[in-house]
């Protein structure tokens, strides 16, 4: 008789890197926000789509990044960072941990005014939010945007912070009878954890 010792590991924590990734192809395949990232023109919405090679550059110069580290650079002048952080117990699966996804949107003062008086973040902010808000992300069920915030960095580099609250898995995220409990829950998750 086989006595089965192994017991493959359970964490979200492991499920992030895939989870990271997904993000990254969701805002790859995005034109409007490779456009509004790669494009320093004052019309960004108004030009071609990135060619492969343009995309690749996304990534090579870090446009898009998983690592909360920003180096200036001359040439890229604005960026998208992925964090994943707040991690909590959920409450009725230990297995996994809700957690917040801050998604940093920093672009140079200069690159923030664009055609028609629309302002180059905020922009970027409203792709990726339609893209997140409400998503089913592999490992972290449903995002719910819970809040952002304008952030002022350096004196030439300034942003957003957009904030989402990963609910693990249909199974095992909270079931509320009242959505008036849900609502009191994300309040206080808000109020405690961030």
């Amino acid at each position: 008789m086989k006595i089965d010792r192994y017991k493959p590991p359970k964490s979200s924590f492991l499920s992030v890197d895939k989870d990271i990734a997904t993000i990254k192809e969701l805002f790859i395949n995005n034109e409007r926000l490779c456009r509004l990232l790669f494009r320093t023109n004052k019309d960004p919405l108004n030009t071609q789509n990135l060619t492969q090679d343009e995309k690749i550059e996304l990534f090579e110069k870090r446009y898009i990044r998983n690592v909360p580290k920003v180096i200036i650079d001359e040439e890229c002048l604005n960026y998208v960072v992925i964090n994943f952080t707040n991690f909590i117990p959920n409450a009725t699966n230990t297995e996994f941990r809700d957690n917040a996804i801050v998604i940093e949107i920093i672009c140079h003062y200069d690159q923030w005014q664009i055609k028609d008086g629309m302002l180059r973040p905020y922009r970027i902010a409203g792709e990726i939010d339609s893209m997140l808000n409400e998503a089913r992300l592999s490992g972290i069920g449903v995002l719910n945007f819970i809040g952002a915030e304008q952030v002022l960095l350096t004196p030439e580099y300034g942003g957003i912070h957009l904030t989402y609250l990963a609910v693990h898995g249909e199974d095992d995220k909270i079931k509320f009878a009242n959505p008036a409990d849900e609502e009191k829950f994300l309040e206080e998750f808000v109020t405690n954890v961030l």
